[in-house]
Protein backbone atom coordinates (compact mmCIF):
# COMPACT_ATOMS: atom_id res chain seq x y z
CA UNK A 1 0.00 0.00 0.00
CA UNK A 2 1.27 3.31 -0.72
CA UNK A 3 1.40 6.12 1.78
CA UNK A 4 -0.62 9.52 0.83
CA UNK A 5 1.47 11.95 2.31
CA UNK A 6 -1.43 14.56 1.87
CA UNK A 7 -3.59 12.84 3.79
CA UNK A 8 -0.77 12.47 6.55
CA UNK A 9 -0.46 16.06 6.19
CA UNK A 10 -3.99 17.03 6.56
CA UNK A 11 -4.34 14.59 9.28
CA UNK A 12 -1.67 16.32 11.28
CA UNK A 13 -3.00 19.66 10.43
CA UNK A 14 -6.10 18.91 12.23
CA UNK A 15 -4.41 17.78 15.90
CA UNK A 16 -0.94 20.32 15.66
CA UNK A 17 -1.53 23.51 15.94
CA UNK A 18 1.91 25.11 14.45
CA UNK A 19 1.85 22.87 11.43
CA UNK A 20 -0.97 25.13 9.08
CA UNK A 21 1.44 28.17 9.72
CA UNK A 22 4.70 25.75 8.73
CA UNK A 23 2.61 24.41 5.46
CA UNK A 24 4.48 20.80 5.09
CA UNK A 25 6.02 17.80 7.58
CA UNK A 26 9.26 17.94 5.32
CA UNK A 27 12.29 18.64 6.95
CA UNK A 28 13.58 22.34 6.94
CA UNK A 29 16.98 22.11 9.29
CA UNK A 30 15.72 24.65 11.64
CA UNK A 31 15.46 23.49 15.01
CA UNK A 32 12.78 26.38 15.49
CA UNK A 33 10.45 24.64 12.50
CA UNK A 34 11.35 20.95 12.86
CA UNK A 35 10.90 20.51 16.19
CA UNK A 36 7.03 21.95 17.16
CA UNK A 37 5.37 21.44 21.16
CA UNK A 38 3.07 18.98 20.79
CA UNK A 39 0.35 17.98 23.87
CA UNK A 40 0.35 14.35 24.21
CA UNK A 41 -2.97 13.86 23.94
CA UNK A 42 -3.14 15.79 20.74
CA UNK A 43 -0.77 13.46 19.24
CA UNK A 44 -2.56 10.41 20.75
CA UNK A 45 -5.38 12.02 18.85
CA UNK A 46 -3.47 12.14 15.26
CA UNK A 47 -2.27 9.01 15.85
CA UNK A 48 -6.03 7.59 16.33
CA UNK A 49 -6.98 9.68 13.10
CA UNK A 50 -4.22 8.21 11.21
CA UNK A 51 -5.00 4.90 12.69
CA UNK A 52 -8.65 4.97 11.42
CA UNK A 53 -7.89 6.44 7.86
CA UNK A 54 -5.54 3.56 7.38
CA UNK A 55 -8.07 0.83 8.15
CA UNK A 56 -10.47 2.21 6.16
CA UNK A 57 -8.37 3.14 3.30
CA UNK A 58 -7.15 -0.82 3.30
CA UNK A 59 -11.14 -2.15 3.26
CA UNK A 60 -11.65 0.23 0.27
CA UNK A 61 -8.49 -1.35 -0.88
CA UNK A 62 -9.96 -4.91 -0.50
CA UNK A 63 -12.92 -3.78 -2.00
CA UNK A 64 -11.93 -2.93 -5.26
Amino acid sequence: MKVNKRKIYNIAKNYIVQLPERGDLKAHNSDREDFLDIAVWCLEDALIAAYDQGRKDGQNERKD
